[in-house]
């Protein structure tokens, strides 16, 4: 960690960055520091130690590799954009679902298709130019790449960084920049051999990089990087579904659907109510109710009378033997309908019907 950080680059006496073995040993380099401008010593001359520059002074600043790693990435990369014919930006384009911004099943799936796109610069822009202005805000890029011949079009702005990021309001000032973090020699490296590469990407499911090449720590703002698009996407989800029938008779159930195919289970339904969470826990108890607030049907299920039996065998009326019901047959809750005793659960309604209205609009479809 050490070595990384010594200083290999520094200025010589006609203001140009040099590297540590173009230079001659001790101060003869005539060599000076790129963030405090102390002058330095070139200790090239053993062969145990990696050569580097040290201060004169015996301390070094906090901010020389810094400052030098940020100079020499502008000027190597400057470089390179002119003595090559291809320098590439690559980065990742999403097609979104055309209705993904009122899908109510976006949270629970991918609703993209994902393409690595590849620009080569070279084909739109001719110049590259350090400490420029932007077009948009009072304040300079690193390096901006246009075009001389066609000034109308968009610029590209680019900025290094070590440590510390642009701010945001920079960075999204409208303009197309790309923001790259240099940590070493070999980041600046990477760029000019493979261009502009945007920032891993990782699968969800396995955590794995897609692309060993994208280890340069890039970003990209203001480009077009997403389309809405994409028709043919129509992913499977799971949801838990309630029908209710005109008897008063209901039932809850985990299903399957694809999003945009989602359509009533039993064609003889009253009333269907689709969740969206692949979880069923608890979901019947918040939607039981609809039926007697929608419709006002009797069931014996909003009975107060209608308990779990004591032997464990399951619900039964407690007012069996008053209404002459044999507690040992299946028990038809649709009865209710003309039972006399029917008394409705009205505190356990109020809850349920609380849980269900706490719901957003896109956590539940309903199909009449």
């Amino acid at each position: 960690m050490l070595h990384k950080r010594l200083l290999t680059y520094a200025y010589d006496s006609n203001d140009v960055l040099v590297h540590i073995d173009e230079v001659a040993n001790g101060l003869a380099c005539n060599c000076y520091c790129p963030a405090c401008k102390e002058i330095l010593v070139a200790k090239n001359g053993g062969s145990e130690r990696i050569h580097h520059f040290a201060h004169l002074s015996g301390v070094d600043c906090k901010n020389a590799y810094e400052t030098m790693l940020h100079q020499l990435a502008k000027i190597r990369i400057q470089q390179a954009f002119f003595s090559k014919n291809i320098f590439n930006l690559k980065f990742e384009y999403r097609s979104y679902c055309s209705q993904v911004n009122t899908c109510k099943f976006v949270r629970y799936s991918e609703c993209y298709t994902s393409s690595q796109r590849t620009f080569n610069l070279k084909d739109f822009y001719d110049s590259c130019e350090p400490e420029l202005q932007y077009d948009s805000i009072n304040r300079r890029s690193d390096l901006k790449i246009f075009s001389s011949k066609n000034p109308q079009l968009e610029p590209v702005y680019v900025e290094f960084f070590v440590t510390h990021a642009s701010d945001v309001s920079k960075l999204n000032n409208g303009c197309k920049i790309i923001e790259v973090k240099i940590e070493s020699e070999v980041d600046i490296q990477r760029i000019i051999d493979n261009g502009f590469i945007e920032s891993c990407k990782y699968d969800r499911k396995t955590l794995e990089v897609k692309d060993s090449e994208t280890d340069s720590k890039t970003t990209f703002w203001g480009f077009k990087a997403k389309d809405y698009n994409a028709i043919n996407i129509n992913n499977e989800i799971e949801f838990s579904r309630y029908i209710l029938y005109a008897s008063g008779k209901s039932q809850c159930f985990q299903d399957i659907s694809l999003c945009k195919n989602i359509t009533k289970a039993r064609k003889q339904s009253l009333l269907e109510i689709c969740i969206h969470t692949s979880v069923a826990f608890g979901i019947y108890e918040m939607v039981k109710y609809q039926g007697y607030k929608r419709f006002g049907i009797k069931n014996c299920i909003y009975c107060k009378n209608y308990v779990d039996s004591y032997d464990g065998l399951g619900k039964l009326c407690r007012l069996y033997k008053y209404l002459g019901i044999n507690r040992f047959e299946h028990h038809d809750t649709a009865r209710a309908k003309d039972c006399s005793r029917f008394l409705l659960n009205q505190d356990e309604m109020i809850e349920e019907l609380k849980s269900f209205e706490s719901l957003n609009e896109g956590e539940y479809t309903e199909l009449e």
